[in-house]
């Protein structure tokens, strides 16, 4: 949970929604898959066979691989 800056008075606000969020599933599974995003989003998810992250643009998807 986020909590933005306080004043005399109290909490000004809290955040309770999830911000990120990232899926998790293998290779295959995120490679087969072509997500719909809304505008200006992009979904990613992480390999939990390679342990590398996978960002889908709208397009394509982009592997950051995990080298470690």
């Amino acid at each position: 949970m986020f909590v933005l800056p306080t004043v005399a008075f109290g909490v000004i606000a809290t955040l309770t929604e999830s911000v990120f969020n990232v899926d998790t599933d293998t290779e295959s599974n995120i490679l087969a898959s072509t997500p719909t995003n809304p505008t200006g989003e992009v979904t990613v998810k992480f390999g939990t066979d390679t342990y590398d992250l996978y960002i889908w643009d709208g397009s394509a998807w982009y592997i950051y691989n995990n080298d470690s």
